[in-house]
C-alpha cells in the first residue's frame, strides 16, 4: 500500500536512526545533517535500506551535499516509485 510523503520520511530517519552510533541524539528533518554524526557508509546503507524496501534505485551524485536530514530524506524519497507513495 503506497505510504504519505511524512510516512515514508518517518521511516527513512528510522534507517538512519538504525545506522547512528549514539541512538541519543535526537533529530529531525529540520537537523543540519552533520550534528546526526552518521558517516559516508552509514549514508549507502541507509540508501540501500530505502532502495530494498521501496523498489527504488537511487542515483545520487557522489558529490551531492546536503545542509539538513530533510533535505537528504527528501532527496532519497524523489527516487521512490510513484505507485508506492501518495501525495498527502
Amino acid at each position: 500500500m503506497p505510504e504519505t510523503r511524512a510516512e515514508i520520511a518517518e521511516r527513512i530517519m528510522g534507517f538512519m536512526r538504525s545506522e547512528m552510533q549514539d541512538k541519543s541524539i535526537e533529530f529531525s528533518m529540520d537537523t543540519p545533517l552533520e550534528g546526526v554524526k552518521i558517516d559516508s557508509i552509514d549514508v549507502i546503507h541507509v540508501i540501500f535500506k530505502v532502495e530494498e524496501e521501496y523498489g527504488a534505485t537511487v542515483d545520487m551524485a557522489p558529490d551531492s551535499k546536503f545542509a539538513t536530514v530533510g533535505e537528504f530524506v527528501n532527496a532519497l524519497i524523489d527516487f521512490i516509485p510513484a505507485d508506492k507513495k501518495v501525495d498527502a
